[in-house]
């Protein structure tokens, strides 16, 4: 005689039989928000109430004078007169930057060289800049330009990135 597979049975040990995970609460917070909206009901003032306070509230600004607001501004931007001194006109100049995006750091001045070669024919300036570390390592920078601005900086960016080239923007004075 066959035997039963008690191995395979699937029991459902929960709660509310077969309903689904997110039906149960559904059911609850549909139960809930209805319960709150009939019983909530009589404590939401009508429509009518809300449209006499503003109408109320429309009369009794009519009634007021408010003084007249004018604007001088316009014209006083307009005729306005900004002193600016030599010495600020003189570190502006001082300030003015270029900005070069580095595209590699190699030990090696072969494989410097190979990625200036790999930016060249990207059509991107590149030079090699040689640095001594703090620990007395030379260290060969790749850097790309020099760029007058930051939206120059950034098209060269995307086309260095297209190529799975990473690369982090230097700042420096000209």
């Amino acid at each position: 005689m066959g035997q039963k597979n008690t191995k395979n049975t699937k029991r459902d040990n929960s709660a509310f039989g077969n309903i689904g995970s997110w039906k149960m609460p559904f059911a609850v917070g549909l139960a809930l928000g209805i319960s709150i909206t009939y019983f909530g009901l009589p404590y939401i003032p009508s429509m009518q109430k809300m449209a006499d306070i503003a109408d109320n509230a429309v009369k009794s600004a009519k009634n007021e004078k408010l003084p007249e607001l004018k604007f001088t501004f316009y014209n006083d931007l307009k005729t306005a007169e900004i002193e600016i001194s030599d010495s600020q006109i003189e570190t502006d100049k001082i300030t003015k930057r270029s900005y070069y995006l580095q595209a590699g750091s190699f030990q090696s001045v072969e494989d410097a060289e190979n990625q200036r070669i790999e930016l060249l024919l990207l059509n991107l300036d590149s030079k090699i800049e040689a640095v001594t570390s703090s620990s007395g390592e030379r260290w060969h920078r790749v850097l790309v330009g020099p760029f007058a601005n930051k939206a120059k900086v950034s098209s060269s960016r995307a086309k260095l990135s297209q190529n799975q080239i990473d690369s982090f923007l230097l700042e420096r004075p000209m």
